[in-house]
């Protein structure tokens, strides 16, 4: 709706021109009305109407001084001058003034309405190009904001300066700190960018009212989808973790009335521009710890510390452990041994990538698995599965372990449900008889056959196609972990060890044990002191 201001002596003129249209319909509205020029340029300060409609002659300030007084002062607003033919003259020396237009009277409604209209074209076509010139400058101001983060930003100081100045921004003490906001689990709660896009301009508002009282400051769009808030810090130039109340305030806020939660990870004071990428980076890893340690929090860089993963926390035994369980369909021990994994995790702080390597080696062990078991991947997990991406976009350690817990269990399920049912029994007929007797120094192929009622050669087959390895190689499997339980214990003779699993002569126990694993019983001894 634009504005309309009616400026003529004669208040029988003003009355017309009030109800001489359905300005509402033509998408208009009087805003006010003066008798002279000095009356008029007081509402036009009040109002600020678009459209201003002149009598020319008027007392106090006619309205050619009034024109010339309203391009200088508010030239956005346009005069129509409303002029008697014998004031001619006078309208075309005030069209040199800037006037837009000009209606003699008498004048009919139509002509009011054409050149009114005409002008409410220009105003929208003004307006817009306004507002895409504001639009282009925040984006060329964001992406030069984006540039100053990256590591190929190589400008001088005064370079910077200069540029910042040229998009309405100036810092004196060129110390800065950086803080990545990201709304949490962002991309599960809404599918629309347009979505996205609104939440994050409110968390932006609120974020301005937190930090009101702060430093100086600047909010923006920043790589992949986070807020960044760059600060300007009033510190010593040294290495300091800024005051965190302003986003902790930010957290409590927007859990209170947006009812969802952030993570903010806050990077040290910097000094100097180029300083602002180190902040920014200390902020990226500051907010990735969220992986380990949750989310809706602030995390400052260095308060958190997560191991790196140097030590030997994971053993390769626990993928043999997981794969022999998931071959003998056995759910229950899967997630248990899952779980004391992630548990184990959590308990040693690691860092994200050492975390991602272990849940990737994971994810391994159970594709294995699936196609050990000859089934294509695509036919157990779908077409669209492709699990290093999906487990990417995890945000945090516990939806990572329900996650990969849920992968598990759906091999389980599909490779039981499309076992051959009478090779199935007989092959773990066999391994419960292995697992039960293996302290049988005489288990061989022909005795297991007997027990599960088929003849070896049949049993042979049978048992390396559902199992993965022969029975001979799962004999010693279950006799090798069986051993090495039994040292972890500690206390037990050499000797008596061998007897319990099967072995009559511990020397050839010794050998077979680290043929299988790789070091003797007494190494594995001594490492584990």
């Amino acid at each position: 709706m634009q504005k309309i201001l009616i400026v003529d002596d004669e208040s029988i003129f003003r009355e017309y021109l009030r109800t001489a249209l359905d300005w509402e319909a033509y998408g208009f509205e009087i805003c006010a009305e003066a008798k002279n020029g000095v009356e008029a340029l007081e509402q036009v300060g009040v109002h600020r109407p678009d459209i201003a409609l002149v009598d020319i002659t008027m007392p106090f300030m006619d309205g050619l001084t009034l024109t010339e007084q309203l391009k200088e002062q508010y030239p956005a607003t346009s005069v129509v001058l409303i002029t008697g033919h014998n004031e001619f003259d006078y309208a075309r020396k005030a069209l040199k003034l800037g006037v837009e237009d000009y209606i003699l009277k008498p004048f009919s409604k139509d002509e009011l309405v054409l050149t009114l209209l005409k002008l409410q074209k220009e105003h929208q076509r003004a307006q817009e190009e306004k507002s895409t010139l504001k639009e282009n400058q925040l984006l060329m101001k964001e992406s030069f904001l984006n540039h100053l983060l990256s590591g190929d930003y190589n400008h001088s100081d005064e370079e910077t300066s200069s540029r910042l100045q040229q998009f309405g921004e100036s810092f004196d003490s060129r110390c800065f700190v950086v803080a990545c906001i990201e709304i949490d689990n962002m991309d599960l709660k809404w599918n629309k960018v347009s979505e996205r896009l609104l939440w994050k301009y409110a968390v932006t508002n609120i974020l301005n009212e937190a930090l009101e009282e702060t430093e100086n400051h600047l909010i923006f769009n920043g790589p992949e989808g986070r807020i960044i808030c760059l600060v300007e810090h009033q510190g010593t130039g040294e290495l300091e973790i800024p005051a965190l109340g302003g986003y902790e305030k930010l957290c409590f806020l927007i859990k209170k009335y947006l009812k969802f939660t952030i993570t903010v990870g806050v990077g040290r004071s910097q000094s100097g521009y180029q300083g602002i990428r180190t902040s920014y980076l200390e902020a990226l890893e500051a907010l990735q710890n969220k992986f380990v340690l949750g989310n809706d929090r602030v995390i400052a860089y260095g308060s958190e510390s997560l191991e790196s993963g140097t030590q030997a926390f994971y053993p390769t035994e626990v993928n043999e452990e997981l794969l022999v369980q998931l071959r003998m369909q056995n759910g229950v021990k899967v997630d248990a041994k899952l779980e004391e994994i992630f548990q184990s995790i959590r308990e040693q702080r690691l860092s994200l990538d050492y975390t991602y390597v272990i849940s990737m080696g994971l994810i391994s062990v159970c594709l294995s698995y699936v196609t050990e078991t000859g089934h294509p991947i695509e036919d157990c997990f779908g077409e669209a599965f492709f699990p290093y991406s999906e487990i990417k976009r995890l945000e945090s350690i516990d939806a990572t372990s329900v996650w990969i817990k849920e992968l598990f269990n759906q091999a389980i399920l599909y490779t039981g449900k499309h076992r051959k049912t009478r090779s199935s029994k007989i092959a773990q007929a066999a391994k419960e008889y292995i697992e039960l007797h293996y302290g049988d120094p005489e288990l061989q192929l022909d005795q297991i056959a007997q027990q599960v009622f088929i003849n070896p050669s049949y049993l042979r087959a049978v048992f390396k196609k559902e199992i993965g390895m022969t029975v001979t190689d799962y004999v010693t499997h279950v006799r090798m972990h069986k051993a090495k339980e039994l040292l972890g214990k500690g206390n037990i003779r050499l000797a008596d060890i061998a007897e319990q699993i099967g072995f009559n002569d511990p020397s050839y126990f010794s050998k077979s044990f680290k043929k299988f694993f790789g070091y003797s019983p007494s190494e594995y001894e001594n490492n584990r002191l």
